[in-house]
């Protein structure tokens, strides 16, 4: 029996280790992800450097961002978005109708 807040679970770090190209690539997305704050570039660009990889942006990217012009037309997205929904009712379970409760 476990006591004072020990929850029983451990976590073992021998097993588990973060894969350095997919947190680069995180950090790349931060880059020219135009939601990203000025502080948080500034981290993911300092990161990547620390990391000894590049931390280049396309021109392009930052013409984007500054423009506030998104990657994939608004159509294409609503269009996606409406084809997820549609496809998300298909898969709902369907109400049973209650059965009538009967006074013997």
């Amino acid at each position: 029996m476990r006591f004072f807040g020990s929850s029983g679970r451990r976590h073992h770090r021998a097993f588990y280790r973060r894969d350095p190209d997919r947190v680069a690539g995180g950090y790349r997305a931060a880059l020219s992800n135009p939601k990203t704050t000025r502080a948080g570039r500034k981290h993911a660009k300092a990161e990547l450097h620390a990391m000894g990889r590049s931390a280049h942006v396309p021109f392009m990217t930052k013409v984007r961002r500054a423009l506030g012009i998104r990657k994939t037309p608004r159509r294409q997205r609503e269009a996606e978005s409406r084809r997820e929904r549609r496809e998300y009712r298909g898969t709902e379970r369907r109400r049973r109708a209650r059965r009538p409760e009967y006074d013997y």
